[in-house]
């Protein structure tokens, strides 16, 4: 092999930059100051610079009952720990927005092949499928919406903190009141009717906060741009599909059950995704922060994703709660759930589920680890029939 090709002509000794001679025994303890090695530091890499290049740690795998939640993580996209990357750095120009969308892009695709979701584009679910579907995410969205709350001063989150014109707790509310009837209320939005996908949610965001508010970012970007991006081509499914209106009918253009897919307080929903996308790219984090927010992300999609797998297990076993046509609201109050007998309890086998009725969920729920290496993933249905939309 050469000499180091920074040394001094032949007749001089050794690498001008180390301070071993040639002489010097291989057993012998090195000398000089190239690294603590001895020798050229070309040739020999200092112990700092080895320990660094081990330094790239594989994300932990998150798992549900054999289902690893990181698996749409790029394998491409390790974390990093450098001890001679200033973490606490802000970046002036994160990219946010872009990173998040480049980083979720694999599992968008794979909520495709979700069965509720081809089912719900479709058309093809049932007013059961869909009740669920709404209790699911009035769950998520009261969480979510009270982290930020509690979180607004975060400055990341500060960024994106819209209550006024984002919150969907209240419509979630109203939806499910139309469907279910306002005297289900309060048995239908009840803590201990959440399903194990839905506490698996809950427990995931609440322990991002632990490592980071800032990750409550991506939770927000997922599920909110999804809800303005693919939302109308949703309602107007659901119209069709689960209300039974028609364009010609002069109840096409009501929003009585439909309240959730209508942001009153936006004007132009493209303009305001463009600020959204903005402030997301103009937030204060460091490159550690942004490593974490993008990696929360994937996992927001993939809980989400979970979300409708649970729904349509739920539907294959007959475990859904019943909606009584006789008994949700209708513009006319004419509706007659006084006249229909309505259970006094909610009898749903969800009550007292079996061991093995949830077993594929149950299993892990309680003990998914904190964050910092949970890294997986999820997308939200209004961002799928959104794409879908853009394709046809």
């Amino acid at each position: 092999m050469s000499a180091c090709p920074f040394s001094k002509p032949a007749n001089d000794n050794g690498c001008p930059f180390g301070t071993s001679p040639k002489s010097q025994s291989i057993n012998e303890p090195p000398t000089g100051t190239s690294g603590g090695l001895g020798g050229c530091p070309i040739d020999n890499k200092a112990k700092d610079d080895i320990e660094d290049l081990l330094s790239v740690q594989a994300p932990r795998s998150l798992s549900l009952n054999g289902k690893v939640l990181d698996r749409f993580l790029p394998e491409t996209y390790p974390i990093k720990i450098n001890k001679y990357q200033d973490y606490t750095e802000i970046l002036d120009d994160p990219q946010l927005a872009m990173a998040m969308r480049q980083g979720t892009k694999v599992v968008h695709r794979a909520a495709e092949n979700s069965v509720f979701t081809r089912r719900f584009l479709k058309g093809d679910i049932t007013k059961d499928e869909y009740g669920q579907y709404l209790r699911s995410l009035y769950f998520v969205y009261k969480s979510m919406e009270g982290l930020l709350e509690l979180h607004q001063d975060d400055p990341a989150i500060e960024m994106i903190y819209f209550p006024d014109e984002l919150n969907r707790t209240e419509t979630l509310l109203s939806d499910i009141s139309f469907f279910y009837g306002p005297e289900r209320l309060a048995q239908v939005t009840d803590p201990a009717s959440m399903t194990p996908a839905v506490k698996q949610y809950i427990q995931a965001m609440e322990e991002a906060c632990k490592v980071n508010p800032a990750l409550m970012v991506s939770h927000s970007y997922a599920r909110y741009l999804g809800d303005l991006s693919g939302g109308q081509i949703l309602a107007k499914r659901l119209k069709k599909h689960i209300l039974h209106l028609e364009k010609q009918d002069s109840s096409w253009d009501s929003r009585a059950g439909l309240a959730f897919y209508h942001f009153n307080n936006i004007g132009n929903q493209n303009e305001f995704k463009n600020m959204y996308r903005q402030q997301l790219d103009e937030a204060p984090v460091t490159a550690r922060t942004k490593e974490l927010v993008v990696a929360e992300a994937i996992k927001s999609f993939e809980l989400n994703i979970a979300l409708f797998d649970e729904i349509q297990s739920l539907s294959d076993s007959d475990q859904l709660y019943k909606i009584d046509d006789n008994a949700k609201e209708t513009n006319d109050n004419t509706a007659t759930s006084k006249s229909s007998p309505q259970p006094s309890s909610l009898s749903s086998p969800l009550s007292s589920p079996s061991p093995s009725s949830f077993q594929w969920l149950l299993q892990n729920v309680s003990s998914l680890p904190a964050l910092t290496t949970g890294v997986a993933a999820i997308t939200t249905l209004g961002c799928v029939a959104y794409l879908r939309h853009r394709q046809t």
